[in-house]
């Protein structure tokens, strides 16, 4: 990809990625009947495409990549755990359809919760990648 496609692509990544902060940081009015995850969540939803941003804009500096996708996968095992954890039952829907709705809740929380080591997992191998200087495997 062209440098000038990279920079728009990031651009546009980083913009969306503004509004979401904007209102877990207070700097935006949001109702918080209407969230269903507290607004550091949000924020950091907001943060992760800030950083896919980044990422896509240094994507040949691979140090920084590395170091950028240990921060994105931080963020994502962050907002993984808070949902594992957390959050309300009533945001779980679908599942298999041969379980209970308590049953595919309590798988949801698991997978979640399993997703979110992955995450934490990847995250140390990535901040390693930064710390060492390699280059992308």
């Amino acid at each position: 990809m062209s440098l000038p496609a990279r920079i728009g692509i990031g651009t546009g990544c980083i913009l969306l990625g503004c509004y979401p902060i904007a209102l877990g940081l207070g700097l935006m009015p949001a109702e918080e009947a209407d969230l269903s995850a507290p607004l550091w969540v949000v924020a950091g939803a907001g943060l992760a495409f800030v950083i896919a941003g980044l990422m896509i804009i240094f994507a040949r500096h691979a140090r920084a990549n590395n170091f950028l996708a240990g921060v994105f996968l931080l963020v994502f095992g962050l907002i993984g755990l808070w949902v594992s954890l957390f959050s309300s039952s009533d945001g779980f829907s679908g599942g298999a359809f041969f379980l209970s709705r308590e049953s595919n809740i309590t798988l949801g929380r698991w997978l979640f919760g399993f997703g979110s080591l992955i995450c934490f997992s990847l995250s140390v191998y990535a901040f390693r990648l930064a710390l060492r200087g390699s280059k992308n495997p």
